[in-house]
């Protein structure tokens, strides 16, 4: 021996050597591998997991500020390629992957993914045509939710503000890109109908979703299934326009309607205010000239049937029907007045002999009326009257009476 103690290191220093050495050494590396045991840290928002081949694995972290940008959300079994730098936990002395990219090995994994999704949510009804909400023909309130900037906003204004500026759109912005965008765009439309539900929008007749286009892994928030399941939720008619003409997403297949560009969809959902004119100014035309050509065909019409027997033939009857009501009415007013006259002379002849066989003519020739007051006590009540006497039996001896001659009366006493 020599006399030298060896150093003795404390387990804080002993990492801290390992530490400097591993990361002095391993600044930058990349590993192709499959995650597992991948869990979300929920108060910090942090990832972390294992990134393994068929012998070995090493653990792995991705920090909140770093994983905010990814694409997908990944999950265990996904076949990935991870960017960092080998780093040391002191705490446990563990050594671990500081991963600051995650992308999938190829296009294949996420062509899968989204294959498999798609199936599933094809199978449970999701994308059935029979639930598809139509699409207003004459929207006045749309909103649009997209990025707050780049060309799809201005492309998007620009061309409903040509085709049908009498329509209000409404901006809502989100985030269409990184692991966020999904649930911003949520709660995007979950905000938009309620708003219009209670007033604070007017009603909303569309709402549409759009991004510009992209890679499979750009565009991988809109293969979101609560994304799919907010769309199919949601009571307002939705236009899905993402990305071009061949790229398809499930935000695309869960819509009530797919545009293949951003462009067209602004398009779709607007008519055309010149084409309307346009098509007003014909419809108006036409149906000038229709209503004046049938005018005429219905006037000649009329006029040949007027000329017509068979139109003339009621008008006759009726003609006819008037000419006997004449007649029949001279008829009646004939007979009337040939009884009237009949019964006139009756009248007058009953006049005469009435006349003759009257008391007054009588009275004139030289008779008199003998009368005699009569009493009647009836129930104790005592009632007098003239009786005109007619036979001289009913006269007794002094007995008064009066004698009614033509110019006056007398009175007289039988002796």
């Amino acid at each position: 021996m020599n006399g030298i103690l060896p150093e003795i290191l404390t387990v804080s220093e002993l990492n801290a050597q390992i530490r400097e050495l591993i990361e002095e050494n391993f600044r930058v590396v990349n590993i192709a591998g499959e995650i597992s045991n991948f869990k979300l840290h929920v108060q910090s928002g942090h990832y972390y997991f294992t990134i393994k081949d068929q012998s070995s694995q090493i653990s792995a972290v991705m920090w909140k500020s770093r994983n905010s940008t990814l694409l997908f959300t990944p999950e265990d079994g996904m076949q990935v390629i991870i960017k960092g730098r080998v780093t040391v936990y002191p705490a446990r002395g563990n050594y671990q992957v500081e991963v600051w990219e995650i992308k999938p090995q190829g296009a294949g994994e996420l062509q899968l993914r989204f294959e498999q999704l798609k199936q599933r949510l094809y199978e449970e009804g999701l994308f059935d045509e029979s639930i598809k909400k139509p699409i207003p023909a004459f929207p006045e309130n749309v909103v649009l939710i997209t990025s707050g900037t780049g060309a799809v906003l201005h492309d998007f204004i620009r061309i409903t503000e040509r085709r049908y500026p009498m329509m209000n759109l409404f901006i809502y912005p989100v985030n269409v890109q990184g692991i966020s965008a999904a649930s911003t765009m949520i709660d995007a439309l979950h905000e938009t109908e309620t708003a219009s539900k209670r007033g604070k929008l007017p009603k909303i007749d569309i709402i549409v979703i759009a991004r510009g286009g992209g890679s499979i892994e750009d565009l991988w928030p809109f293969n979101d299934e609560k994304l799919a399941r907010a769309i199919n939720s949601c009571k307002i008619p939705i236009v899905s326009a993402v990305g071009h003409e061949v790229d398809f997403t499930i935000c695309d297949f869960a819509s009530d309607l797919r545009a293949p560009t951003p462009s067209a969809a602004a398009e779709i959902i607007t008519p055309d205010t010149k084409e309307l004119i346009e098509n007003l100014d014909k419809f108006s035309y036409f149906s000038r000239s229709f209503v004046q050509s049938k005018t005429v065909n219905l006037r000649n019409s009329i006029r040949e049937i007027e000329k017509s027997y068979y139109f003339n033939r009621p008008k006759d009857l009726v003609y006819n029907f008037y000419q006997s009501v004449d007649d029949i009415s001279r008829r009646i007013e004939k007979c009337t007045n040939e009884k009237i006259s009949s019964l006139k002379n009756q009248v007058k002849n009953y006049g005469k002999t009435l006349h003759h066989v009257s008391p007054e003519t009588n009275l004139r020739k030289g008779y008199a009326i003998v009368k005699k007051r009569v009493d009647i006590d009836e129930m104790r009540l005592q009632f007098d009257f003239d009786k005109i006497v007619t036979r001289a039996s009913q006269l007794r001896k002094n007995e008064e009476v009066e004698l009614q001659f033509h110019d006056s009366k007398k009175k007289a006493k039988i002796e």
